[in-house]
């Protein structure tokens, strides 16, 4: 299926009042239960209207249609995944460079676990919506903060090019995890597969596996 205008998948106003941010996030709670429970051919604005407590009017003022509320719930979501870079960058400086790398994977598989039946209907169920506003952005920024904490431990690392790095780790790592939740959920809930990852991740930087594992540490917490 072709993917959408760009025009027609990106909010039409942001929420500017407490109050008015508050029914944003019920109006996007609402169409993240309806793609749990019905999935995506049960997805309409009308339905998401009426579990929300909202008219249609009021709906519309913020998402002019289905795919734009689609698209705010994956805006959403890689925004959580943002925040597995957090603990990273703070331990740039002083942990070691295995530690660092795992921090950031294991915090990545937290986030794609705290809704995987919703992250498996956007991912096998929704059709492609094109290219959103906030993305190329939100590339730069990551890019940006993970390329500050590798190049922290710039002397622990044999890749020559630390931006082709930062491009081959990050799509590495999303790549993996994102299918995993669908493929292998059972070793992203056990820690296995952030173990893996790590290991995979640390040999490319440095050119040698982690100094330590954690086999089977839950990755869930």
């Amino acid at each position: 299926m072709a993917a959408r205008k760009q025009s027609s998948i990106n909010p039409r106003k942001q929420p500017e009042q407490d109050r008015s941010r508050a029914t944003v996030d019920v109006i996007v709670d609402a169409a993240a239960r309806i793609l749990v429970k019905g999935g995506y051919k049960a997805f309409t604005t009308n339905r998401v209207a009426e579990k929300a407590g909202v008219s249609i009017g009021s709906l519309y003022q913020y998402f002019p249609n289905k795919e734009a509320l689609l698209g705010e719930l994956v805006r959403r979501h890689v925004g959580d995944i943002e925040k597995s870079i957090d603990e990273m960058e703070g331990l740039a400086k002083s942990a070691p460079l295995g530690e660092l790398v795992r921090v950031g994977i294991e915090q990545n598989v937290r986030s794609h676990l705290v809704d995987p039946e919703l992250h498996r209907v956007l991912s096998e169920e929704v059709p492609p919506l094109g290219k959103m506003d906030w993305e190329a952005e939100f590339a730069k920024r990551v890019a940006g903060r993970v390329r500050s904490a590798f190049a922290a431990r710039r002397a622990e690392l044999v890749v020559p090019d630390l931006d082709l790095a930062v491009y081959v780790v990050s799509r590495t790592v999303e790549a993996v995890i994102h299918n995993a939740v669908v493929e292998r959920p059972q070793d992203l809930k056990s820690g296995l597969l952030a173990e893996e990852v790590t290991r995979m991740i640390v040999g490319y930087l440095t050119g040698k596996p982690p100094a330590a594992t954690r086999k089977g540490r839950a990755a869930a917490g």
